[in-house]
């Protein structure tokens, strides 16, 4: 399991070398964290970003993997989450927004959330036959967003909140994440 932890540690840290911050309090909470146990049907993304950007299904991706010398025991996801717009915000996100803002709540698809937990067990299950046997790693990325023409430049970064169950409260997973470095699609709505 160190390994696991370990190799998250060095996957947030590329990650965010790339696209914004992270705060250590949440390296440190995310260091706790076992990927193994986590509940795909709990995990929540909230993207907050300025009025005229939306972020739509895609526009965020769950990255999972776990790399054996055995192809039958390995595997590289990407999900692309969907927006959740029956979600109720709660008020530690709404105390976050500005006049200007917004949130958009995203989570794992069903069947993604179906094809983590069968890569969970996957994981597991090589565990209990290698002890210290493959690496893995989970990440999540801001890809792209949608520009209206409402938007204008004066406040061009967006913030990608994460919670990893019920329990527990939304993390500030990546902040300040700079408009240019996504990849802009023009009259979404």
């Amino acid at each position: 399991m160190n390994k696991l932890k370990m190799l998250l540690a060095v996957s947030l840290i590329a990650l965010v070398s790339a696209c914004g911050s992270i705060p250590l309090t949440t390296m440190v909470k995310l260091m706790d964290m076992n990927p193994l146990e986590a509940d795909p049907n709990q995990i929540i993304v909230a993207v907050k970003s300025p009025n005229g950007v939306s972020v739509n299904d895609g526009d965020v991706v769950l990255d999972f993997s776990f790399r054996t010398g055995e192809p039958e025991s390995s595997f590289n996801h990407t999900f692309p989450v969907i927006v959740d717009s029956d979600y109720a915000l709660p008020a530690e996100l709404k105390d976050e927004l500005e006049n200007d803002e917004q949130f958009t709540v995203m989570r794992l698809s069903e069947a993604d959330a179906k094809t983590m937990s069968a890569g969970q067990e996957t994981i597991r299950e090589y565990r209990r036959q290698h002890e210290e046997g493959g690496a893995g790693s989970i990440n999540v990325r801001l890809v792209s967003a949608c520009q209206s023409d409402e938007f204008t430049w004066h406040d061009s970064e967006l913030d990608v909140y994460l919670k990893i169950d019920q329990t527990n409260e939304f993390l500030l997973f990546l902040d300040d994440i700079d408009l240019n470095e996504l990849a802009l699609k023009n009259g979404c709505s």
